[in-house]
């Protein structure tokens, strides 16, 4: 999977429908701009991020500051429009468990 680095993040360098057809199990992270500034600073909230397999830009704001950077991110993938498609998409197609 293609990623970016934004600061000391690595963001999925992903479409919403790349995740969603190719999503078949893992962690899933959604950070706006606290969780960046916290990640800066938070040795064990970063630990956590490491982890993910997925790291979706949930912030325009991140989005126009990568660009700045020179760093293209395709689209804004917030939480609250990714996991609703998920469940519905998944409850259909497989059998997933869902921790949030």
């Amino acid at each position: 999977m293609k990623r970016v680095r934004l600061l000391n993040i690595e963001i999925s360098n992903v479409t919403l429908k790349e995740v969603l057809q190719n999503l078949q199990s893992g962690i899933v992270f959604t950070p706006n701009v606290d969780h960046l500034m916290k990640l800066q600073s938070d040795q064990e909230f970063f630990q956590v991020y490491k982890i993910a397999d997925y790291v979706l830009c949930d912030s325009q704001i991140i989005k126009y500051a990568a660009r700045f950077l020179g760093i293209s991110i395709p689209e804004k993938i917030a939480g609250s429009d990714f996991f609703p498609l998920f469940i519905i998409i998944t409850s259909i197609t497989r059998k997933l468990k869902y921790f949030y």
